[in-house]
Order: structure tokens, then C-alpha cells, then sequence
């Protein structure tokens, strides 16, 4: 009976090990499968570490300037609804290495600003 009562005990133990050692941001479940994840999280984690990373920190918003033409510098318009919690990956923009974007949000006087590929990958090695 003790001998049953240890292997639950270790065996209850090694899968809230398993599950701390795989933590993500839970907004990745949104674009990818949790075996996917894992696997990018054993075999290439600085990758997830950018994609958690650009969760947060590839954008930030400005006021569409009123007085300044800027619809030439436009590389489109983007839907959200909550600019304080939405999920940048779902946009679907892809960074562009050397150049940033500016998206028009419907319906708000703002522009979500995409940092460049380089831009993002230079914070991240501050």
C-alpha cells in the first residue's frame, strides 16, 4: 500500500513537472497546437522567445495625424476592436526586416505602427 501510495505521489509530481517546463504565452494556442509549441519550445526556443516577444512589444499605436497626409505610407487597415488585449499574430502581418509599417485601425483615429524584423530582434538583445 505505501509502495502504490509513492509511485502516485511520483507519478502526480512528474506531471506538474512536465507541465511547468512548457510554458507559454496562452494567446500562442490561438495560431498553434500545444504539441506544436512544445515542439518548437525543445528544439528551437529562441524562436518562441521572438514570437512571445512579438506578442507585446513588434507594434505600438499613435494618433493618425490630423494636419499630415500619410495615406502614401499606408500598407493597409486592420480590424480591432480592443487595442488594450487583441492578439497581433491574428492580423496576420508578417515583419518586414528593414522597414515599418503603418496600418490604419478602423473605425479609431490610429495608426498601429509594426517595428521592423531588425528593429524587434535588436530590443530583444538588449
Amino acid at each position: 500500500m505505501k509502495n502504490l501510495l509513492l509511485l502516485t505521489f511520483f507519478l502526480f509530481t512528474a506531471s506538474i513537472s512536465a507541465q511547468s517546463s512548457t510554458s507559454f504565452d496562452e494567446r500562442l494556442l490561438e495560431l498553434f497546437s500545444q504539441e506544436e509549441l512544445e515542439t518548437i519550445q525543445k528544439n528551437e526556443p529562441y524562436r518562441l522567445e521572438l514570437i512571445e516577444y512579438c506578442l507585446d512589444n513588434a507594434y505600438y499605436f499613435v494618433e493618425a495625424p490630423k494636419e499630415k497626409d500619410y495615406s502614401t505610407r499606408l500598407s493597409g487597415t486592420v480590424q480591432i476592436n480592443d487595442v488594450k488585449n487583441f492578439n497581433f499574430f491574428k492580423l496576420e502581418i508578417q515583419l518586414k526586416e528593414n522597414d515599418y509599417q503603418y496600418f490604419k485601425v478602423k473605425d479609431k483615429d490610429l495608426l498601429l505602427v509594426v517595428k521592423s524584423g531588425q528593429h524587434v530582434s535588436s530590443e530583444m538583445n538588449k
